[in-house]
């Protein structure tokens, strides 16, 4: 085992502003979820009375004159601090802790902070990190050399990689006391990893002796060629958040078709979309719109946030229409959505034009436009007292922004001799075309033949003439046996890129109606763009809860976010870079895996790319 130097636990973070306990996350990669035993910090204001940092083992129970209590099942249990301050607390989550809610506060002077939720998991590894996002790892040979690219790991060695929440070990350790020299503490939960998306054996995963809360995993490094990768490491079923590794070597280098250019710390949602104006790009999220500077990529800037009263944690599906400077934001709950709209012809300082409910259609999925005209889908259930599905619906909507607010012009109405003209079958999502002048004002919509109660069918494309927004009609449906429903996708000149899945939505709907299967992958010639035809569809061994999120680089290649596993339904997502230059043949490869991961958008050859803790800037290379 390697014990080399290590201090990346008890560093802090700069954080902002917030009031009392602003946020609870790992310690590593400041994921929303923590396990028992694991590090995880506290972040907010007032948290402490003073900076202090512990100095020795066993860890102390208070700190700067502050304590750390986790409640579950209404038992308080403090937690062992490795760091206070007024506005970051490190501690070690109590290992009594059980999979579930609980809840923490921070109690200082005699009082208690309002308690704080979080999602406790079994094992939810989390990978230190530095702040361009290198893993902390040494080379396991004499030299112990940390990982860097100017330091990268040989082919078909062995690095010490260090995290937390590895879950359940063999030989517990007390809370707070460091763990032995021997005997060691094996995590007993399956462990694999991925290095650039190949197979990593993992030798050993456990507790680093002499320190509390860490561990490491001992890594082969599989035979790649010299440069830098996404390491991804699951523990039982759970998946880490990325971390880069630098690796030297003989093997074959796979396209490389991003460099990380800037990133923005932002304390961001769950889920949320990206609307590019000019050079100031909005991140819309549950809880609040950022405005972002993005002239220069390499150092954006954040300029300001609004729509807090209007969102209400329940926004973040947002689309830009250019043609009238009109920012739109799709806010819930989904069963009784409405559309709040801002001008943003100075796209520093959005004003509100209102809000408005586009009755009686709910759960909006999308929005995009043709000119003036908005048009959205919708996808939604019924089910019964046990979550069975009794029956499905999708609706396409058309509405009108020339007036500022969105104003619901008609919906699609059902024609059963036009199969895309029903409303009985989900429309997970849609997007417009530009006008063609072989066949204007058409628009696509993602769906499946599955309907009523039943779950199964096959994915199925819908072409829809909007040529006439107040009878709109389907003219045109394409099935895929080989997916069970399409999700999202893009298109760049004459080629559709689609993302889907093996199975449909769960039936009966426990959890949320997820879809539990493998990514598939589907190529469609749209020279004649109302009657695409299908050139593959590859099922591949990516298990995911969906990819509804697709943008086009040009040259026939895509960027894709996959939803986590359902073996970790609430755990990260996934990145990936889609080639599909040959149309027969799409090669999917991995950039990284994060919390939050869901908005993406392409601009003057970047990508910006939304996750939970802010905003990525690749700049895009088609080798």
């Amino acid at each position: 085992m390697r014990i080399g130097v290590f201090a990346a636990i008890f560093l802090t973070a700069s954080i902002l502003n917030a009031q009392t306990i602003q946020a609870i996350t790992d310690a590593a990669s400041y994921s929303p979820r923590v396990s028992p035993g694991a590090l995880a910090s506290i972040f907010g204001t007032g948290l402490a009375n003073s900076t202090a940092q512990a100095s020795g083992f066993p860890l102390p129970l208070s700190l700067g004159g502050a304590s750390v209590y986790a409640i579950q099942s209404k038992n308080p249990i403090q937690a062992p601090l490795t760091y206070a301050s007024a506005t970051q607390i490190n501690f070690q989550v109590p290992s009594g802790l059980t999979p579930g809610i609980a809840n923490f506060t921070v109690a200082l002077g005699g009082g208690n902070s309002l308690s704080f939720a979080v999602n406790v998991v079994s094992a939810g590894p989390a990978i230190f990190q530095d702040s361009r996002n290198h893993a902390v790892a040494q080379d396991a040979g004499a030299a112990y050399a940390t990982n860097s690219t100017s330091h990268p790991a040989a082919a078909g060695s062995v690095v010490v990689v260090y995290l937390t929440g590895e879950g359940a070990v063999d030989n517990s350790v007390p809370d707070g006391a460091a763990a032995p020299d021997s005997p060691l503490s094996n995590a007993t939960g399956n462990p694999s990893a991925t290095i650039g998306g190949v197979n990593a054996p993992v030798q050993f995963l456990g507790l680093t002796p002499r320190y509390a809360g860490l561990a490491q995993a001992n890594i082969q490094v599989p035979n790649l060629a010299t440069g830098d990768y996404p390491l991804v490491l699951t523990v039982g079923g759970y998946v880490s958040s990325s971390a880069v590794i630098s690796v030297s070597g003989p093997g074959t280098a796979p396209s490389s078709f991003l460099t990380l250019l800037g990133q923005l710390p932002l304390v961001n949602s769950s889920s949320s979309t990206i609307a590019i104006n000019n050079n100031t790009t909005y991140v819309c999220g549950a809880n609040r719109i950022y405005i972002i500077d993005t002239s220069n990529v390499n150092t954006p800037k954040l300029l300001g946030e609004f729509g807090d009263a209007d969102l209400a944690g329940n926004g973040g599906v947002c689309a830009l229409n250019q043609t009238v400077s009109i920012l739109v934001d799709i806010v819930g709950p989904g069963s009784s959505p409405s559309f709040v709209a801002y001008n943003v012809s100075n796209p520093a300082q959005p004003i509100k034009l209102g809000q408005i409910a586009p009755q009686p259609y709910t759960f909006l999925q999308d929005l995009s436009f043709i000119g003036t005209l908005g048009f959205a889908s919708t996808s939604w259930f019924q089910f019964d007292s046990a979550s069975n599905i009794t029956a499905q619906h999708g609706d396409l909507v058309a509405l009108d922004l020339s007036s500022g607010l969105p104003q619901l012009i008609s919906a699609m109405a059902p024609n059963a001799s036009l199969p895309a003209s029903n409303n009985l079958n989900v429309r997970p999502f849609a997007l417009t075309l530009p006008p063609s002048s072989n066949y204007p004002n058409t628009l696509y919509s993602a769906s499946t033949t599955a309907t009523g109660g039943s779950t199964q069918g096959i994915a199925a494309l819908d072409v829809i003439d909007v040529s006439n927004p107040q009878n709109m009609q389907g003219v045109n449906r394409v099935g895929v046996s080989g997916a069970a429903i399409f999700l999202g996708f893009a298109y760049d000149n004459r080629l559709l890129f689609l993302t889907g899945n093996t199975t449909g939505y769960r039936n009966p709907g426990i959890p949320d109606f997820s879809i539990t299967g493998n990514l598939t992958l589907t190529t469609m010639d749209i020279s004649n763009v109302r009657n695409p035809i299908p050139i593959t569809t590859i099922v591949t061994n990516i298990q995911t809860t969906g990819t509804y999120h697709v943008a086009p680089f040009g040259s026939s290649i895509f960027a894709i976010v996959n939803n986590s596993p359902a073996s970790d339904p609430s755990g990260p997502g996934s990145l990936m870079i889609a080639d599909a230059r040959n149309t027969k043949a799409p090669v999917l490869y991995p950039v990284m895996t994060q919390f939050g991961l869901s908005g993406i958008a392409v601009a003057n050859n970047f990508l910006l790319v939304a996750n939970q803790n802010g905003l990525n800037i690749y700049r895009i290379h088609i080798p």
